[in-house]
């Protein structure tokens, strides 16, 4: 099996254990319209503008820039970092960000079409989500990496694949990457708990 196969294959398995760890961390939502939930979380541009948000669109990147209202819960992972700035992080255009939401006052993801995924979630479930992510992976793929946020885990796949997490004040964040390794994940965590 060729090498780019075996990483791709990696990180979408890396990914959806991504996704059942930080939907496991805090159970599932129990709003009865949980089934529309996804969405309410999507936004076009002309929304968006008619909200009093200014988009600009850029060398195939659209950023879009607006006041969060006081209760929208976690915030929106897609927003942290500015395409370009992002790609500089990661060394290549991650593509467009989609952004989804489980629970949105408690986590809100967004997936890359490059395969990262971005996640952000109430600080109050790290110690929960690096268990559950321990528990599935073993406990040799995570280890403690000092200097980042309060507390901060490398969950190494191999081949570069991975996932870095994060934990600040209010939130901790994720970061799942196809490629790049622990380094290209810790530049990312630390560029978004800046933002945050």
């Amino acid at each position: 099996m060729p090498k780019t196969v075996r990483r791709q294959l990696a990180a979408s398995a890396l990914a959806a254990a991504l996704l059942v760890a930080l939907v496991s961390a805090c159970g599932g939502d129990d709003d009865s319209d949980a089934a529309g939930a996804g969405d309410a979380t999507t936004t076009t541009a002309a929304a968006d503008a008619a909200a009093g948000a200014t988009t600009t669109t850029a060398a195939g990147a659209t950023t879009t820039a607006a006041e969060e209202p006081a209760d929208e819960g976690v915030p929106d992972p897609c927003a942290l970092i500015a395409g370009p700035d992002l790609a500089a992080l990661v060394g290549s255009d991650p593509g467009v960000g989609t952004p989804s939401a489980y629970d949105p006052e408690q986590r809100k993801i967004c997936s890359y079409a490059s395969g990262m995924i971005l996640a952000v979630e109430i600080s109050e479930n790290y110690e929960t989500a690096i268990d559950i992510i321990r528990d599935e992976t073993g406990e040799d793929s995570v280890s403690e990496v000092s200097g980042v946020g309060n507390a901060a885990v490398w969950q190494d796949v191999g081949g570069g694949v991975g996932q870095f997490i994060a934990q600040g004040d209010d939130y901790f964040v994720g970061v799942t990457l196809p490629a790049g390794g622990p380094e290209v994940g810790q530049a990312v965590a630390e560029a978004m708990l800046a933002a945050l």
